[in-house]
Order: structure tokens, then sequence, then C-alpha cells
């Protein structure tokens, strides 16, 4: 069975910069294909920590959703873990085309070479590895190009919303998704930040209906509002089972498989 595991939740710059939740990035196993998501400050530490520890030689590929710091920061390293040091070339890195190019690429040259494949997402473009097929989604977040992702395997349907300012259709990318995790960093709206509030959020989740949502990525008002409880409230509202990611939280496919919801009329197993 696939499993998503949380190596950290934190978002924004100041809960990032203060560690009040770790920044590493999201472990996604689905059919034995083994992905990383947005390797932010710690990651390789949170991999090696983990209980059991979570081994990057064994990865398959590492996902950006884009360049800020708290997505990437890890990418170069990890690169080079999953590589066994850069003596195994091995691996696949999908990113932004501005991660890889333009004034400030957040790759580096110098591990390239390590991986056997990189490719840039572009709209409309479906990649796969391994057993996964993966659909990039254009996000709008400020000036860096920036993709939620949809991932397809035999474990289902799981959406990534990541950072990114809410718009009428963004919803409509997600459809069909078993398992949708939002980057939620504000408790409530702000114009002037492209980022997810939990009220959009709740729009997103009701309008997808996904078997389970999960919340990540907070930033300083989501944690003093309790994310726990604000996920709870947000669960109440919307009529879908919403939890609130913690650093370590591991997901598995039972909580998001089409069998652990009945269908109209029946009982639960």
């Amino acid at each position: 069975m696939g499993y998503v595991k949380f190596l950290g939740t934190a978002g924004a710059r100041f809960v990032v910069a203060r560690q009040l939740r770790f920044s590493a990035g999201t472990w996604i196993e689905l059919g034995g294909t083994r992905l990383l998501l947005d390797p932010g400050p710690g990651t390789l530490l949170r991999l090696r920590k983990s209980r059991p520890p979570l081994d990057p030689t064994k990865l398959d590929a590492i996902l950006l959703s884009h360049k800020h710091l708290d997505h990437s920061t890890d990418v170069n390293i990890v690169v080079e873990a999953m590589a066994d040091g850069g003596y195994k070339r091995r691996g696949t890195l999908l990113a932004p085309s501005d991660a890889l190019e333009g004034d400030d690429p957040v790759v580096l040259r110098y591990v390239r070479p390590f991986l056997e494949r990189i490719e840039t997402w572009r709209p409309g473009d479906e990649h796969g590895v391994d057993r996964v097929r993966i659909r990039p989604v254009p996000h709008l977040h400020g000036a860096v190009e920036t993709y939620g992702l949809v991932l397809d395997s035999a474990e289902g349907r799981l959406g990534f919303v990541t950072d990114c300012r809410f718009t009428a259709d963004l919803a409509g990318n997600y459809a069909g998704c078993q398992l949708l995790v939002l980057n939620v960093v504000m408790k409530d709206w702000k114009p002037d930040i492209d980022h997810l509030s939990l009220p959009q959020a709740g729009e997103v989740i009701a309008a997808v209906r996904p078997n389970l949502a999960v919340l990540t990525h907070f930033g300083t008002t989501m944690l003093r509002g309790n994310p726990r409880k604000l996920a709870q409230g947000l669960s109440e509202k919307v009529g879908v089972e919403v939890i609130a990611a913690a650093d370590g939280l591991t997901v598995s496919g039972e909580a998001w498989s089409d069998r652990a919801r009945p269908r109209a009329g029946e009982a639960p197993q």
C-alpha cells in the first residue's frame, strides 16, 4: 500500500527561518515508486532521522514545484545523496525551467551529471516515473514559475496544491483526486499574498471532494490558530474529511482509497 510522509510542514519565511516546524519535503511512495516533493531546508537530515529511516538512494525522482528556498534548498545535496555521493548516475529531476536556467538557477550544474534524466514542467505535458504518471498544474505564485501536481497510479489519484494564488479554475485542475494535499499558509485571506488561505482551501476541497484532504505548509497565523482544530472545523463545514499534517505524519493509502469509503446506503466495513 502506498503512503505519503510529511517530513516537514513549515510554510512562509518566518516559520522556516525560526524552524517552528521542520521545513523538509514530502516523501511519496506509490506502487513501489519513490518520489520526493520540494526538498526544503533540512530534508536530508529528516530523511535520515525518520523512523524508519528513508534512504535517498532508493528515490526514483525529485519533484520541484518551484524554486523558492523553502522548497528547494536541499535539492542539490539530495540529488548527490540519491546518486550515492555522485558515484552512481541515477534518478530523475522534474522541475520548472527557471529552477534550471536564467539568472538564479537553484539546481547546480555540478550535480546535474549525477542524474539519469532531467525534465522541465510544461502545461499540458505528462511525465512518467516508473509506475506513476505526473501532470503539472500551472499556478500563479509571484514572479517564479510554479506548478501543482496530479499523480496517477494504481494506488489512486493524488493532488498536491502547492503555493499559489486562489483562482476560480483552481479546483477543476484537481478533479478526481482521492487524496488532496494543500499548502495553506494563511488562516485569513490577504489580497497581496500569493498563498492560499484557509477559507480558499475550503472552497477547493468542497469542489474537488476528495476522500481525504490534508493541510500543510503552515505560516504563523495557521500555527497560532492550531492547525488540528482549524482542519476539524473546516471538515465539519465542507463535509469532507480534512486533517492537518504534523511533522513526520504518514498517511497510508488506506486513508484515501475508495475502498475505505462506503457507497450511499452501505455501512462502513
